[in-house]
């Protein structure tokens, strides 16, 4: 398989494409709910509803344009040339989203509204055919984790990027300016990946995806169903994203702390994650993602129990649990890749953008009911008043969020892919094989 070796630059280009667009894309999921309520003015309760709205069409929107990919066949490339229209745009897109319109209440939440939901459709644009170039630039299923960990590690890297610098660049020059700078960044980081990835493997899409195809693929995929089951029951369920700014500010005192909080939180994944492909050799990734929660679970009661007075330990126990739960996180795109093989090996058409929208849309919308949770506790439950010394049950409730909370949607999830997931890794390589006859 010396042909389907990516070359040095390929990973590389891959792997800084990821970077750019997670520096943007953990902006928006870190700090953008902070930017409503504090800067805008708009309730915790209206931004969760609308990013449950967003989502809601995300339902709709994200697998029309999963099909739009699978169906149209540039002449540059199946998957790039996608990627290299969204280069330019994501980074545009999320500078709107951070600019004070100065529009009154209805005004601003209006606007709020649409520069949100085409932040959201742009990011599918820029998410799906990512993931899917990698089921073309290589058949060899190792190759393929050894790429997507390189572009998993990138994403740790725009983490930490993002979570670190972000709020002191906005406490110098602003939320804009802060934005417009991270998005030069990102859009530098991200456009090498058009001269340099290669799409390799050509697949027969004769006939192509329908919509009512779509229902038949996901119905035929049952390792895509308990996972996604799994994955959004375990993301909904994670307030700790929602509550993390709320926590650092008016808990620890100093929104700065995001920085720390981030830090700890995010390096054991850099340094785990290059091991994943050896990982993922010896247990598989149904083991990795229940060790993983199961571990994750119990740090995060421990958290819960031992208290935030000493900001060390929280760090301390904040890297632990993190390192539980973020690698089989970090593994989607790896699940995405062997259902788009499993789905071409039992129904005979290839549907990449639906596998990868699939994915793109659990992502969206778990972490948007996770907004929606967050909101509705923080403005009716616990009492959140923005930009105000915030009462005993509000800081209580705030802490509950970024801890205790989580743990409920991932011991279901743990029970999920535990009793109804069951494809294993040596099953994907033969479907790879049996697709790529077909395909030659």
């Amino acid at each position: 398989m010396k042909n389907y070796v990516t070359s040095k630059k390929e990973r590389l280009s891959y792997g800084g494409y990821f970077l750019g667009q997670n520096i943007i894309f953990m902006i928006v999921l870190q700090f953008l709910m902070l930017f409503y309520t504090d800067v805008i003015g708009i309730s915790a309760a209206s931004v969760g509803i609308l990013f449950f709205i967003a989502r809601t069409w995300d339902a709709v929107n994200d697998p029309m344009l999963g099909i739009l990919v699978d169906k149209m066949n540039p002449k540059k490339g199946k998957f790039k040339p996608w990627i290299s229209a969204v280069i330019l745009l994501m980074p545009i897109a999320t500078i709107f989203l951070f600019i004070n319109p100065n529009l009154g209440g209805s005004g601003n939440l209006a606007y709020a509204y649409v520069t949100y939901i085409i932040w959201g459709m742009v990011y599918t644009i820029s998410d799906v055919p990512i993931f899917a170039l990698a089921t073309v630039m290589t058949p060899n299923n190792d190759e393929r984790v050894t790429l997507i960990t390189f572009g998993r590690v990138a994403a740790m890297i725009a983490g930490l990027i993002s979570g670190v610098i972000f709020m002191p660049i906005v406490t110098a020059m602003g939320w804009t300016n802060a934005v417009i700078i991270l998005s030069i960044v990102a859009f530098i980081t991200m456009i090498p990946i058009k001269f340099f990835a290669i799409e390799r493997i050509k697949h027969d899409r004769t006939g192509g995806i329908s919509f009512g195809d779509i229902f038949k693929f996901i119905k035929i995929n049952k390792p895509l169903i308990a996972f996604y089951s799994a994955f959004l029951i375990g993301g909904a369920a994670n307030t700790m994203l929602v509550a993390g700014p709320y926590f650092a500010k008016y808990l620890l005192g100093d929104v700065n702390l995001v920085g720390l909080l981030t830090i700890s939180g995010l390096f054991p994944m850099l340094v785990l994650l290059p091991l994943v492909p050896k990982m993922i050799k010896k247990f598989g990734k149904k083991k990795i993602f229940i060790y993983g929660y199961g571990s994750s679970i119990v740090f995060t009661i421990l958290m819960y129990v031992v208290g935030y007075d000493s900001l060390p330990v929280v760090l301390i126990l904040n890297l632990l649990r993190s390192a539980g739960v973020y690698v089989p996180m970090m593994m989607m795109g790896m699940f995405s890749a062997d259902f788009v093989e499993y789905g071409h090996y039992k129904s005979g058409k290839r549907a990449e953008g639906v596998s990868f929208s699939v994915q793109t849309f659990a992502t969206k919308f778990s972490q948007a009911i996770g907004a929606v949770i967050g909101g509705f506790l923080l403005g009716n439950v616990y009492g959140y008043v923005e930009n105000a010394e915030q009462t005993t049950k509000a800081m209580d409730g705030i802490w509950q969020m970024y801890t205790i909370i989580p743990t409920i949607g991932m011991f279901f999830a743990v029970i999920i892919i535990f009793k109804w997931y069951h494809l294993k890794e040596s099953d994907v390589q033969l479907m790879i094989e049996s697709n790529n006859k077909t395909a030659a």
